[in-house]
């Protein structure tokens, strides 16, 4: 199985570190033609406004509107992913709202809870916040009664950054939805 991760901006090198210890091939995605092959993309965080700027310029931003490709988004990927105030693909069926804890000077870390009530240490970084889920989409992580996770089809939107964990629990469950 390939895994593509978008190489633009964010956590490139640790999103691949965690594919690579749950014995998956990655290929680092600049261009249209690097998306040939995967199985798969992860699109990191990062700032969304300068992601979506770079998505455009490389030619990136139409050929994943219009592919069916699984995405799975964290942090600004996941903005991406969903509907807010600015342009994204709006691949799942939720509401997002972006900067919703605050500047980056706000970061923390925070347990999160998971549909199966076992316990994930989330690092958000100038995170947004998922503040509604429409009828296709399923939350899977809350942080107190705030939703931060949801899936929708073989689609995965974390606000938070399980990259930065050793905690490989997100990877493997998108992996898992692949197969």
């Amino acid at each position: 199985m390939n895994i593509g991760i978008l190489a633009l901006q964010g956590a490139v090198s640790e999103h691949k570190s965690c594919m690579c210890n749950l014995g998956t091939d990655v290929i680092e995605v600049r261009k249209p033609n690097d998306l040939n092959g995967i199985h798969g993309l992860i699109m990191p965080g990062g700032e969304s406004t300068t992601l979506r700027k770079l998505l455009k310029n490389s030619g990136l931003w139409v050929a994943i509107k219009e592919m069916d490709l699984p995405i799975m988004g964290t942090c600004a990927g996941a903005i991406l992913l969903g509907k807010c105030d600015d342009e994204t693909f709006t691949k799942m069926d939720i509401e997002i709202n972006r900067n919703y804890y605050g500047r980056q000077k706000d970061s923390f870390e925070a347990s999160i809870t998971l549909e199966n009530k076992n316990v994930f240490n989330g690092v958000f970084i100038r995170a947004p916040v998922i503040t509604s889920v429409g009828e296709k989409a399923t939350a899977i992580a809350w942080k107190g009664e705030e939703i931060v996770g949801c899936i929708e089809g073989k689609n995965m939107a974390l606000t938070f950054h399980p990259e930065l964990t050793s905690d490989l629990t997100f990877h493997k469950m998108w992996k898992d939805r692949l197969k």
